[in-house]
């Protein structure tokens, strides 16, 4: 790939044909190290070359031709200076590199916004005892944290989402003043949000390894200037026993109306209301009562052994449906479920109702037959993962069991 023709002008540079492998230099022998490198894509270079303790090192001086090109004598010149810095100890366009790669990313580190770097961790984010990413509704619920607010059709007022004040800030200029200011106005909306967004804001940092001085969230800060998330504990609020008739009748009377349905279902199954919502008709084995919940809050498939009561309706909703057509399409429970506790004198949220199935159960079946119901795992639960095993007859039985106490509860007296 080298050759050494007569000495090199600037005509004769532009006159060596391209090479039909990758390159070849051409070297002058008037001025030893100093050639004409020419590609196959037919791109032309002055190149030096000299041997600096012991190694040989090449270095491109400039383009033949075209835009920025040099003369051969320009060149030269340019030659004898880098040789000279370079037996000092000098490369010039070594340290132009580490510039200009310095300049990419500090570009990088300015352009990258918390907004692009949530974008970027919910896409990429893979849990390491098994590799599998967040589930599309944690991708969802962490992304509307940081959108702007907005108006529904209805004409309902939106608030900004929890962390939209950092949003469109370089995530290496956010301070750790900004993080407090966020907590504390989502803390406004309640303790528990304000916790979330935090821990939301500390998985996206340490995921892109960006420190931020004086992080409130860091163990390093000193106590008083910290924030102190700690453990969200749950607060289910299941329907009042005493109440337990009075929200089943409400919800009987309101039969056909799919949202009022659904919450049915819900409360005689035990099932999350986001894995409910989404059981499509291919998930659904009519002849026997089975409903399968995909990946579900522990990543694994949930079969729910349905009872009759939820059987029949879940057979109403399903009829003439495709395979892919979601069993309920319930498009504004909120009113449906508001109706219901007014008439029943409750206040009960959609997964209240599976902290009521979870309540009742308690008291008709095993601890470990709960953990079944409610698709509850316990990786540290040897006995109960290795040892205990329950049959689909017990645990048909169970729901059975459980949907005939809810709906056959009889009212308290003086309620």
């Amino acid at each position: 790939m080298q050759e050494r023709p007569g000495r090199i002008t600037d005509r004769r540079a532009l006159s060596f044909p391209v090479p039909d492998d990758r390159y070849r230099i051409h070297w002058c022998p008037a001025t030893p190290g100093f050639g004409v490198r020419v590609t196959i894509n037919g791109a032309r270079a002055w190149v030096a070359e000299r041997r600096i303790d012991g190694k040989t090192v090449r270095r491109t001086l400039g383009r033949v031709s075209g835009r920025g090109a040099i003369s051969a004598d320009a060149a030269r010149k340019l030659m004898v200076d880098v040789s000279s810095e370079l037996q000092r100890g000098v490369d010039r366009f070594e340290q132009q590199r580490e510039e200009k790669e310095e300049r990419k990313r500090a570009d990088a580190e300015v352009l990258l916004t918390f907004e692009r770097g949530l974008e970027e961790y919910v896409a990429k984010k893979r849990r390491a005892k098994d590799g599998l990413g967040l589930k599309a509704r944690t991708k969802a619920d962490y992304l509307a944290m940081v959108r702007e607010g907005g108006v529904t059709e209805s004409g309902r007022q939106l608030a900004d989402g929890e962390l939209f004040a950092l949003a469109k800030k370089p995530m290496t200029r956010i301070s750790a003043e900004d993080m407090r200011a966020v907590y504390r106005t989502a803390s406004a909306r309640g303790r528990r949000r304000g916790i979330y967004a935090m821990q939301v804001t500390r998985a996206v940092f340490n995921w892109h390894g960006i420190k931020v001085p004086g992080n409130p969230l860091g163990k390093d800060v000193a106590g008083k200037d910290r924030i102190v998330l700690g453990k969200t504990s749950g607060n289910p609020k299941p329907i009042p026993p005493e109440r337990l008739a009075a929200w089943w009748s409400a919800a009987t009377a309101l039969e056909g109306r799919e949202a009022a349905d659904y919450f049915r279902v819900l409360l005689l199954s035990g099932a999350r209301p986001g894995e409910l919502a989404g059981v499509a008709m291919r998930n659904f084995d009519a002849a026997g009562s089975r409903l399968i919940l995909r990946d579900t809050k522990n990543r694994l498939d949930h079969i729910v052994l349905l009872p009759r009561q939820a059987a029949q309706i879940v057979e109403r909703y399903a009829k003439g449906k495709r395979a892919g057509q979601r069993i309920f399409k319930v498009v504004d429970g909120r009113k449906a479920l508001t109706a219901i506790n007014l008439a029943a004198g409750t206040s009960v949220k959609p997964h209240g109702l599976r902290a009521t199935f979870a309540s009742v159960a308690e008291e008709l079946v095993s601890a470990y037959t709960l953990k079944r119901l409610l698709n509850h795992l316990d990786s540290d639960d040897v006995t109960g993962g290795h040892y205990i095993l329950k049959s689909e007859s017990q645990l048909r039985a169970a729901w059975q069991a459980v949907a005939d106490f809810i709906t056959g509860a009889k009212p308290t007296k003086g309620t």
